[in-house]
Formats: C-alpha cells, sequence, structure tokens
C-alpha cells in the first residue's frame, strides 16, 4: 500500500542550526499519528514541512507517492489542510472565513455554501454562519478553523496542538472531532501535543520527536543533561546515570517507566544506576498503577496492579529506583 507520507534523509535548519533530521518517517493512508515531543523538539518545523510550506535543505518527501520538488509545491499543498497553534480568523462573519479559501480556487457560490455549511455540521457549529469571530469561545473559535481547513477537502490533515489553551471540555469535544474525521471520514490525521493525557487517550500511532530527531523515547522519564567521562556517564545536574558503553553526543537521558524496578527501602546504593528516594504520589492508569518517585530526579513508574498492590505500597514509602542497562537510552 503507498503510504501518505514517505520522508527520508530530511534535513532542515535554520541558519547554521539544525533543527530536523529524520533518517525515515512513513505514515499510513488513513492513519491517526501522534507527534509528542517538549516545546522546541522541532514539531512545528516537521508540520510546515510536511505541508510543503517550509522546503528542507536535504531529502526526499513523498505524498502519496508522488515526490516534491522546489518546483511543483502548490499541487502538493492543497492536498494537504493545517490547522496551526493559533489560528487567526478574519473578523467577519464565520461563513465568511470558511469561504474565504473557496473563492481564491473559484468555487461557485452556491456550492461553497452548501460545502461551507456542511463543514460546519461536521465540526459540530451548525447554525453558527451568521456568527461573527470576535464573539466565539477558544474552543469554537478552533473548530471554524477546522472547518475552513475540511471544506477544501485535504486528503491529509496535520494538527499543531489544537487543544493548547482550551479547557477541559473544549478539548474533548476537538478530540472527538479529530478522531471522527479519521474513523469516519478516513482521513489521515498528524497531530502535535506535549500533553501525556491526550496521548494515553490517543487510539493511534505516537512518534516521538527530541531535538529534531524521531525516537522511540517516551516523554515519561525525559532528563536534560550533559555527557562525562568520555561519554561513560550522564549527568542530569541531579542524579549521574552510568551508561551500558560510552555514546559520542547525547542531550536527553529517557527510561520507560514499565523497565524501572522498584526496590523496597533505601538501600542498594552501591548497586549501579540506584536511586533511593521516596513515593510522592500513585495512581491508576490503564490497568497498571502509576508510582512518581522522588530520588534526585522525578520518576514515574508503571508497575502491573496485581504487582504494586502485593507490594501494599503507600504515600511517603521509602523506595529505590533502579535502572536496567537496556532501560537507559540516551539521544
Amino acid at each position: 500500500m503507498t503510504p501518505a507520507y514517505l520522508v527520508e534523509n530530511l534535513s532542515f535548519s535554520h541558519g547554521d542550526r539544525c533543527v530536523l533530521k529524520i533518517d525515515r518517517m512513513e505514515v499510513g493512508p488513513g492513519e491517526l499519528v501522534a507527534l509528542v515531543g517538549p516545546n522546541g523538539s522541532g514539531k512545528t518545523t516537521l508540520l510546515h514541512v510536511l505541508a510543503f510550506l517550509a522546503e528542507p535543505q536535504e531529502g526526499r518527501i513523498s505524498l502519496f507517492g508522488q515526490t516534491s520538488t522546489g518546483r511543483n509545491l502548490m499541487p502538493f499543498r492543497r492536498r494537504v489542510g493545517l490547522l496551526l497553534q493559533q489560528s487567526y480568523l478574519f473578523h467577519t462573519s464565520v461563513l465568511a472565513n470558511i469561504l474565504w479559501g473557496m473563492r481564491i480556487r473559484g468555487v461557485s457560490r452556491s456550492v461553497a455554501r452548501s460545502k461551507a455549511l456542511a463543514a460546519l455540521e461536521l465540526v459540530g457549529l451548525a447554525g453558527f454562519e451568521n456568527r461573527y469571530s470576535s464573539a466565539l469561545s477558544g474552543g469554537e473559535a478552533q473548530r471554524v478553523a477546522l472547518a475552513r481547513a475540511l471544506v477544501l477537502d485535504p486528503d491529509v490533515l496535520l494538527l499543531d496542538e489544537p487543544s493548547s489553551h482550551l479547557d477541559r471540555e473544549s478539548v474533548q469535544r476537538m478530540d472527538e472531532i479529530v478522531h471522527n474525521l479519521n474513523r469516519t471520514h478516513g482521513k489521515t490525521v498528524i497531530m502535535t501535543t506535549h500533553s501525556q493525557e491526550q496521548v494515553k487517550s490517543f487510539a493511534g500511532r505516537v512518534l516521538h520527536i527530541f531535538g529534531g530527531r524521531l525516537s522511540s523515547a517516551s516523554l515519561d522519564n525525559l532528563f536534560k543533561g550533559n555527557l562525562r567521562e568520555q561519554g561513560s556517564i550522564f549527568d542530569t545536574g541531579k542524579i549521574i546515570v552510568r551508561l551500558s558503553a560510552p555514546v559520542k553526543s547525547a542531550a536527553y537521558l529517557t527510561i520507560e517507566p514499565s523497565e524501572i524496578i522498584l526496590s523496597m527501602g533505601n538501600g542498594g546504593k552501591d548497586v549501579p544506576n540506584t536511586f533511593p528516594g521516596r513515593i510522592v504520589a500513585m495512581a491508576e492508569d490503564n490497568g497498571h498503577v502509576a508510582v512518581e518517585v522522588q530520588a534526585g530526579e522525578r520518576f514515574r513508574v508503571a508497575l502491573e496492579r496485581s504487582v504494586a498492590h502485593s507490594l501494599n505500597l503507600r504515600l511517603g514509602q521509602g523506595v529505590s529506583v533502579v535502572l536496567g542497562d537496556e532501560s537507559v537510552k540516551v539521544f
């Protein structure tokens, strides 16, 4: 099956600073993908590149089997809908905002109006066409911006943190709309977020990006720091982690929560990568128990429910976090 996107050996720089370095990225048609990473990790830049609004210095991007070049970007741009984190609406009616793109493309007035009303219904705003943009709530304005992108019937939707700065109810409504567009209407969707809560409710695939590079690492237990002793240890400023093998360069360290061993008591200081601390939070999490331990850094540990209950864990209890060689990743 031809992928919706195939990105190979992509490099994008701002001046002398490389902000994206993607060896390979593939997104299937009709797939729902969350692109997750901290602020400044390159999420928004990657969306702009995938929307063909920013041209990489190196690499190749194919959209449904067709490869873009610097000379044929417009046909690609028309197949992609991009919703920015802060989408600005014109100071006119909702309907006028949605009609704007179709008028540029020469769509007849009657057809454009019919499509605009259908797009409003799709985002749950039927009857809002005569309201002015200044009278909309933040969540309503974001949904109007989404309708403005949808009315052009793009093959791909790129959403840049569409739920940021919205209240919980608006976030839930936006998530429902995105899932409906994917499941019912078959839209390929790539959505950036830095919200772990949103990712946990996400039914699609999750890609992590750090420092402009895709990684299989998780946002949980992500620590910034520096290499020392010829790349054999990673120093976060609060803990020192000994690596299983020296590395040449790394700015981040991450540990998968399910791969952390929780040892009872504060012993084991002589065991490599063992950090004594105390339990500061616990919560049920998708059939597991998430245990947060303050041990220099604040670690998140994922335990099977039966294991957690058998340990009879309690807040304030002294425990040690043990990191096995395979649990530690640096990049």
